[in-house]
C-alpha cells in the first residue's frame, strides 16, 4: 500500500535546445507557455485537451544525453487521424519514427514521430484500447 496519495504531474523532456524545443511544442503541437522559470531553461506547457508537459535544458539538469530513440518512457498522444497527424509532424520539422499502421485486431491506428532533437513518441486513435 501506497503511504500516500500519489497526484498526476506533468512529464518532463530534457533537450539540448531549449528556446527551439518551446517554439517547436507550442507552434506545431499547440501547447501553450504556462509558466517559464527565469532562474534556469525550465517551462511548463500545457494544450487545449489539458495535457501537461515540462521542457528544461538537460545540461542545467546535469543530465547527458543519449540516442533518444532508445528512451525507456516515451509520452503517447491520441488523434483523430493517425495518417494525417504523421504527415502534418513530418512536414513541420518532426520526423516519422513508425509509420501509421492499422492494427485489424483491433481495429485502431498507431505510428511513432519524434521531436527535432529525436524525443520518440507514440501517437495513436481514439480506437486503441
Amino acid at each position: 500500500i501506497v503511504p500516500m496519495e500519489v497526484r498526476p504531474r506533468e512529464s518532463i523532456i530534457l533537450v539540448e535546445d531549449f528556446d527551439a524545443l518551446v517554439k517547436w511544442y507550442c507552434d506545431v503541437l499547440d501547447f501553450v507557455v504556462k509558466k517559464r522559470f527565469d532562474e534556469f531553461h525550465y517551462c511548463n506547457i500545457e494544450n487545449a485537451s489539458g495535457i501537461k508537459i515540462a521542457i528544461g535544458l538537460a545540461s542545467e539538469m546535469d543530465v547527458e544525453l543519449h540516442d533518444r530513440k532508445h528512451n525507456s518512457i516515451v509520452l503517447q498522444f491520441e488523434v483523430d487521424d493517425v495518417q494525417s497527424f504523421l504527415a502534418f509532424i513530418g512536414n513541420n520539422g518532426g520526423s516519422i519514427v513508425g509509420p501509421a499502421i492499422l492494427n485489424e485486431k483491433d481495429s485502431f491506428w498507431f505510428g511513432s514521430f519524434a521531436d527535432p532533437e529525436g524525443n520518440a513518441h507514440w501517437v495513436v486513435d481514439g480506437n486503441c484500447p
